[in-house]
């Protein structure tokens, strides 16, 4: 059975060899300010670059160089959370994260097993760009890729 501090650390444990990825992340860049011209009115996508924090975080997330990955946590925009086999809640105050699990996958018991008391956990994160961002947990920074 893995504790999502089990989970967090192997993660950091990735993202250690991830540095090594050749095709590292690349900023993105602004685009130039031109002429304002009348636009007809287009929804905003809400995980878009502007989006607010809490809105981006919304979606699946792998830890790792690829969505093919056992570690994806799944934030819903009710605060639900799927954090590979941990289920609960999380909530955004400015940029950390809190977590608070209350039934984790047992394995031995092929099943789900309640968390008594819940068990909470904070991290920071960051966003690059739409679709990457950056985790800090107890010091270590782990990238994240939307899936």
């Amino acid at each position: 059975m893995r504790t999502g501090a089990h989970i967090i650390a192997g993660l950091i444990g990735c993202a250690a060899l991830a540095a090594c990825n050749p095709n590292p992340v690349k900023p993105v860049q602004k685009a130039e300010a031109s002429e304002a011209k009348p636009v007809a009115a287009v929804p905003a996508k809400t995980a878009g670059p502007a989006a607010p924090l809490q809105a981006w975080l919304v979606g699946s997330w792998s830890f790792e160089n690829s969505c093919a990955s056992d570690f994806i946590a799944h934030y819903g925009a009710d605060g639900a959370l799927d954090n590979s086999g941990e289920t609960g809640s999380w909530a955004l105050a400015g940029d950390t994260v809190t977590e608070t699990i209350r039934e984790r996958y047992d394995s031995a018991a092929d099943g789900t097993e309640k968390v008594n008391p819940p068990e909470t956990r904070s991290y920071t994160i960051a966003r690059t760009d739409q679709d990457h961002g950056v985790v800090t947990y107890q010091g270590r920074k782990v990238p994240m890729l939307r899936c």
